[in-house]
């Protein structure tokens, strides 16, 4: 009887900078580990596994105690980042072949991952290490019992040292440890369209963007959608000879033993409405095994243009990707594409009206609020808040020509009222590439829509908060969202939290204790619903 035993392995490797000094084909190796009777070892060449790759990281797993041809063993190898998400894999691999090292001893990837994109993604630990997980999977008629003394059988030939390499059979394994997502919409005649999207926040872009070669990019974790892997890869010196002088913007599926999917997905630069093209067209691709069809291009932008908008100011760059996976085959595209009329985005209202409260043309109201003076319109106001509108009327009653309204400073700082008159005449947030989900502005400004009874500021805050959603932040977001009754994010929140492997993550985050004495009751109905799995 064939049986099939699996086992995952996850080894830190120390000193990767001091490493980098290692001559080509020299390996960092992992203590040694037992599996199925024999004695095995990762092994993680820091430089390359010869000359010729001495740009990529190399990846093997080596059986010391006799060859891997003896019986059927797969082998599986991810590099996670700091927050443990798997970002190369055999998937991301250059070449997707197992190869074989040690006189047959040993599988693995040759050009796994190039260096300088490894150090990018966030992948080199703040101790300066790699951590490499690996997963073996060995099918055999029988289990052999484990032997006292498995280093006496390694042959003396086989040594950890690395000899040339030859193509193995593809990998028959893949782990599936992505999150899948699945809003799905369907209609009459049409195939399921499951969508799903991922934010991939580059911090440091300047500094990134020196250090990778054109053809270098900046990975994102994995993410799934639709049944299939994906990751988003940013080449900010472009992609390619004629696009080096831009950023270049690519979709890419994971897990190289995935069948053929077509996919419909699009490009956002977070928090760039008013810096122009900051969002690409729709794109249908379909994505397959073959290297030339695995990843495709969706966006690209000017790299200086981009470098000196307002909103990099901060160094920092966040895209989305929104995507929908076909399920089953697409419908047929239309003979001709119809064509589409762009209207310019300074010609939109919200653009006029934000031109005219920053020109203060026809302003006739003053407000004062944490010692900053605020000109505005009062029939806009009046218009967008019952609260300003009440205010209005009692300016009105004076018959001033001029109102002038002072805002006591302990209750509205001039950032958050600032913040509230953009949303007055935009129905959009100002631009918050610069603020983190659990600053206090944020409060400010759910305290702002509270006050003046701003329901849209409040779900424009609830919509900004929930792309922010991971198991390191979830807590506190929940844990605002109850304080100011926000019940979009609170379910969205709690529907992001129930998973046992995502509510594992958040157990260990010092958010979970402050929701667990601050809101029992939500700690208890997640956990409630985990016990109907």
């Amino acid at each position: 009887m064939i049986k099939t035993l699996t086992t995952t392995q996850v080894y830190t490797f120390s000193n990767f900078s001091k490493a980098a000094q290692l001559p080509a084909g020299e390996a960092l190796r992992s203590k040694a580990f037992d599996f199925h009777g024999r004695s095995w070892r990762i092994k993680l060449y820091p430089t390359g596994f010869n000359p010729g790759t001495r740009d990529f990281v190399a990846v093997f797993v080596k059986c010391r105690t006799q060859p891997f041809d003896f019986y059927s063993a797969e082998v599986a190898v991810e590099i996670l980042d700091k927050k443990g998400d798997a970002v190369f894999d055999d998937a991301t691999a250059k070449s997707t072949a197992l190869a074989i090292g040690d006189s047959g001893f040993s599988k693995g990837f040759v050009e796994f991952a190039r260096r300088r994109e490894l150090e990018a993604a966030s992948c080199v630990q703040d101790d300066d290490s790699v951590v490499v997980r690996c997963t073996l999977v060995v099918r055999a008629d029988v289990v052999a019992k484990p032997f006292v003394f498995p280093w006496r059988r390694t042959p003396a030939k086989a040594d950890d040292g690395a000899d040339g390499v030859v193509p193995a059979s593809p990998s028959l394994f893949a782990s599936g440890s992505a999150i899948d997502t699945v809003a799905a919409s369907t209609s009459a005649g049409v195939p399921e369209i499951v969508n799903g999207s991922h934010t991939l926040t580059i911090s440091r872009f300047s500094e990134k963007k020196a250090s990778l070669a054109c053809g270098e990019c900046v990975r994102s974790v994995q993410f799934r959608v639709g049944g299939s892997n994906w990751y988003i890869k940013v080449y900010p010196n472009g992609h390619d000879d004629g696009s080096k002088d831009s950023v270049s913007f690519f979709l890419a599926r994971g897990r190289c033993d995935e069948p053929e999917t077509t996919a419909e997905f699009a490009f956002e630069l977070v928090d760039f409405k008013e810096a122009g093209n900051s969002k690409s067209a729709k794109a249908r691709r379909t994505f397959d095994n073959d290297a030339s069809n695995s990843e495709h291009l969706g966006f690209q932008r000017v790299a200086a243009e981009l470098q000196s908008a307002r909103q990099m100011r901060y160094d920092r760059l966040i895209v989305r990707c929104k995507l929908g996976v076909f399920k089953g085959k697409p419908p047929c595209p239309l003979l001709a594409e119809v064509p589409t009329i762009a209207v310019p985005e300074e010609g939109s209202l919200s653009s006029n009206l934000l031109r005219l409260l920053r020109s203060h043309d026809g302003a006739d109201i003053t407000y004062v609020a944490g010692g900053s003076t605020f000109r505005a319109h009062s029939v806009i106001l009046s218009a967008r808040s019952p609260v300003f509108l009440e205010e209005v009327r009692e300016f009105r009653e004076g018959r001033h020509p001029w109102w002038h309204k002072n805002v006591d400073e302990e209750d509205m700082t001039a950032d958050a009222f600032e913040a509230l008159l953009y949303v007055v005449y935009t129905d959009e947030l100002p631009d918050m590439s610069y603020v983190e989900p659990t600053d206090e502005a944020v409060e400010a400004l759910l305290f702002a829509a509270e006050r003046y009874e701003m329901p849209r500021m409040k779900l424009r805050t609830e919509e900004w908060l929930c792309s922010f959603l991971t198991p390191f932040t979830v807590a506190d977001i929940l844990s605002m969202a109850v304080r100011y009754d926000l019940q979009l994010l609170e379910e969205a929140c709690v529907e992001y939290a129930t998973p046992d492997h995502v509510w594992e993550h958040v157990k260990g985050t010092e958010g979970f204790n402050r929701l667990r004495m601050s809101c029992p009751h939500i700690v208890g109905e997640i956990e409630s619903k985990q016990r109907k799995y």
